[in-house]
């Protein structure tokens, strides 16, 4: 059900949830035909229906009569009437009202035993001046203590924040919120929040895409926090989990028993996909002094920005077509599907440019001379864009990109199994596709080929699966941040043992034999630093768990056997 157009529907971030899920969420949340029910933005009312349907099942004299809501959108009072029938009054119970600029006294009823919803998904920067406004008046007059989540977070982070408000002694609260919950640094604060006034929480990774009927494949995480006060508590007790979907999701809630090694200080969902033993090995080996991470032994930076890349990368037909001198040309990488191997040299860049890849960059020293080529290419980019460009803004000279950090090896930024490595001996830059690494000075007496290697093991592929970040298109980002946090074998031994494979692994790379130079990897690590290789294939096992569950409900499944 969605009656609004992509632009109305964008503007209010409404994607009305599943009656199946609403029912799920309204039979766990209210325990009582007593139960005061708050839903702070109820769009579609498939959340009021649901709720209705629990406390009838709870012999509620009136159900009706419990709940209560906010909506923006005048659409949501038409199915209000609908669902609900021909209400006598809606004063003080339903409120034609942003939720963010309702106070507990609006209401009839102030203190509620349950909040539900799916609070809408808008992005900090499409929200109105207003909006923005009561984002920051629930932080200073709230009755809960809580952090700002600041400026990049989305509607539903506040709106699940000022319901604290509204809430009585030992309230549950239950959410259907986006991915980001699992993710976004501004998330972390909404759950540190909740952690401080709930003393059980679920967190559940839902892997049924409920909106592909909408346009999008964005993944849904249910929050269910039972427990509720309004002052700090010293205790708190979240675990986190994963169903496929909503009957499965179902079956959790209702068989939920408390795990204690379950028990999560952090926000990484992942622990719970994979094996107790594997992630105990892991986390053992990450404390060892035999790994490093990416962030302890080189800086990670994005790669070069040109501020308008269908000008400035070029392949060799363009510059050919437009009489550009070589002078003019400077290679570039701009992106990490057109290298193969463990290395680029100049050689496989040559390759590249003569097989028509986008790999030269149009760099000139000076535009100055009238009549140039180069001068006639950039000025198709016409004035009005050169003067709205911000990148051009802040460099020198806005016709030359390159800004001369040419890497030591890039990295991978999104990749659809596992991250890579690849030695740049070719001395070129790359575009902001791709990931720049600079190894510290200490280091640079380390192989570079060896460490390359060492990216591919077992180890180092879940250790980016854990770090990185997936979307709803399900392929893995690292961003700079994440890849810092990626554990790879460190010691001199090792590295110099993977140095001598690293000709071979770099054939196979070449010729789509990754796993078997995984497995090559995994046997000279464990040969060199005398580790067990069956440590290595429950390694395995984790990593194709965790990009299996990427792609859950994109029907994307990677083999694997335990």
């Amino acid at each position: 059900m969605n009656v609004h157009s992509d632009k109305r529907r964008k503007e209010l971030g409404a994607y009305y949830t599943p009656d199946g899920l609403s029912q799920v969420l309204a039979d766990w949340a209210i325990r009582s035909s007593e139960n005061q029910v708050l839903e702070p933005s109820f769009g579609g009312c498939g959340f009021l229906e649901a709720s209705v349907g629990r406390l009838k099942a709870l012999k509620a004299r009136n159900p009706v009569a419990n709940l209560y809501g906010a909506d923006v959108d005048p659409e949501a009072f038409k199915y209000l009437s609908r669902k609900l029938g021909n209400l006598s009054s809606i004063e003080g119970k339903f409120l034609l009202k942003d939720f963010l600029a309702v106070k507990a006294e609006d209401f009839n009823c102030n203190n509620f035993d349950v909040a539900l919803g799916n609070p809408p998904y808008v992005s900090y920067h499409n929200m109105g001046q207003a909006q923005r406004a009561s984002c920051f008046e629930i932080f200073n007059t709230s009755s809960v203590p809580k952090k700002f989540p600041g400026r990049h977070a989305s509607l539903w982070a506040f709106f699940v924040l000022h319901a604290l408000s509204f809430l009585r002694e030992e309230a549950r609260a239950a959410w259907v919120l986006p991915s980001s919950l699992l993710h976004a640094d501004y998330a972390r604060e909404v759950t540190e929040t909740y952690k401080k006034h709930f003393k059980t929480i679920q967190i559940i990774k839902l892997n049924q895409r409920l909106f592909q009927a909408s346009g999008a494949d964005e993944l849904s995480v249910i929050l269910l926090a039972d427990g509720f006060s309004k002052n700090e508590i010293s205790e708190n007790y979240t675990q986190y989990s994963v169903a496929k979907n909503i009957d499965e999701l179902k079956l959790s809630i209702e068989g939920f028993s408390f795990d204690e090694t379950r028990n999560s200080s952090g926000s990484n969902y992942k622990h719970s996909i994979i094996s107790k033993r594997a992630f105990y090995e892991y986390k053992k080996m990450e404390a060892s002094s035999r790994t490093k991470l990416m962030g302890q032994v080189s800086d990670v930076l994005i790669g070069m920005v040109t501020g308008k890349n269908n000008s400035f990368v070029i392949d060799k037909n363009t510059s050919i077509d437009h009489c550009l001198e070589d002078g003019d040309l400077r290679p570039v990488v701009s992106k990490f599907s057109d290298m193969f191997g463990l290395v680029h040299t100049k050689k496989r860049h040559e390759k590249l440019v003569e097989n028509g890849a986008r790999a030269l960059l149009v760099c000139p020293a000076d535009i100055t001379v009238r009549g140039s080529r180069v001068r006639q290419y950039l000025a198709m980019i016409s004035r009005d864009d050169r003067v709205k460009n911000k990148t051009f803004k802040k460099r020198r000279f806005w016709f030359y990109p390159d800004d001369e950090r040419y890497p030591d090896a890039f990295l991978s930024y999104m990749t659809d199994k596992g991250p890579k490595l690849i030695v740049n001996s070719a001395k070129v830059n790359c575009t902001n596709s791709i990931h720049r690494v600079f190894f510290h000075d200490i280091y640079r007496n380390y192989n570079r080929r060896g460490i390359a290697t060492s990216m591919l093991s077992s180890y180092t592929q879940l250790s980016a699966e854990l770090s990185g970040r997936s979307y709803g298109s399900g392929v893995l980002k690292l961003e700079p941040s994440a890849a810092k946090n990626v554990s790879l074998f460190f010691s001199k031994n090792c590295i110099d043992s993977l140095a001598e494979i690293s000709a071979k692994i770099d054939r196979m790379l070449i010729i789509g034999k990754y796993e078997e130079a995984r497995r090559l990897v995994d046997e000279a690590i464990c040969e060199s630093e005398g580790l067990s290789i069956d440590t290595f294939d429950a390694f395995f096992v984790a990593v194709n768990k965790l990009r299996n569950d990427r792609y859950e409900g994109l029907n994307r499944i990677f083999e694997f056997s335990e």
